[in-house]
């Protein structure tokens, strides 16, 4: 009888004992902070303290902003192993009157890096554009004409630049000039290159980046007026085979190009 008595109060403390697998147990309880994305607008090394002030790009260009924004989306953290950690359901429109995104909870621990598109997603960009609330809500992101909405635009930038090849126009000389990007084939992935952060227990984390929209540029010809502006969604059209890129592909790369750490 005193085995028997020992044998039940043994199977009775491995039946209260937590699991390891139990999802509800302290030992599979995920430790989470949050993280939040401190995104600047650049013109070259300068910062941009507001829309229609002229700044210069590295090689001396002037260029002035009226409108600067872009969609980022599926960001990821990238773990040391490789493995990812999805920001799930979260686009950020970033402009330069706000430089601090909040990402939401994420699991405490040291990452290498941090990748997102810049645009929308397929599944988001084949909804028609309406008062949703949010990011989204935005109609400065809209394709629109007056009779139909032909989806969002990923980025919209406009301003004025120096167009001359000695690089020396007046501020009233210089050329404006709408890139407004969008359409699926425009979606651009941008992997960012190792840089260690850490999210910490009971703390907010950063990620510092900036924007340089001066990049937009690289290779365009700026001589040609059909090289400053595109309006709509049309334009942002890829060609037939063997006809020429629209300039809107080579801006739309150049975006990739646009995202750099802070202090790189």
């Amino acid at each position: 009888m005193k085995h028997l008595s020992i044998l039940m109060l043994a199977l009775l403390a491995a039946a209260c004992k937590p699991s390891k697998e139990d999802p509800s147990s302290p030992a599979n309880t995920v430790v989470t902070a949050p993280l939040n994305l401190h995104l600047h607008t650049y013109i070259g090394a300068t910062e941009v303290d507001g829309y229609d002030i002229v700044y210069r790009t590295v090689d001396g260009r002037k260029l002035s902003l009226s409108m600067a924004q872009v969609f980022l989306s599926d960001i990821e953290l990238v773990k040391f192993d490789g493995s990812t950690y999805a920001v799930k359901d979260t686009v950020l429109l970033a402009n330069p009157a706000e430089q601090v995104y909040k990402l939401g909870n994420v699991p405490v621990g040291n990452y290498r890096t941090i990748r997102f598109k810049a645009g929308l997603l397929p599944a988001v960009n084949a909804q028609v554009p309406s008062g949703t609330g949010g990011p989204l809500n935005n109609q400065t992101m809209w394709f629109t004409t007056p009779a139909q909405t032909e989806n969002y635009i990923f980025m919209n930038c406009s301003g004025k630049i120096d167009t001359t090849v000695a690089m020396s126009a007046a501020d009233a000389d210089m050329v404006a000039f709408t890139y407004k990007i969008g359409t699926d084939p425009q979606l651009k992935q941008i992997v960012m290159p190792n840089q260690t952060f850490t999210v910490q227990p009971n703390a907010t984390g950063y990620v510092h980046m900036l924007a340089d929209y001066s990049i937009l540029f690289n290779g365009v010809d700026l001589l040609d007026p059909a090289n400053l502006s595109i309006t709509t969604a049309a334009q942002n059209s890829w060609p037939e085979t063997g006809a020429q890129w629209p300039i809107s592909v080579t801006v739309a790369d150049n975006i990739v190009n646009m995202f750099r750490y802070e202090n790189e």
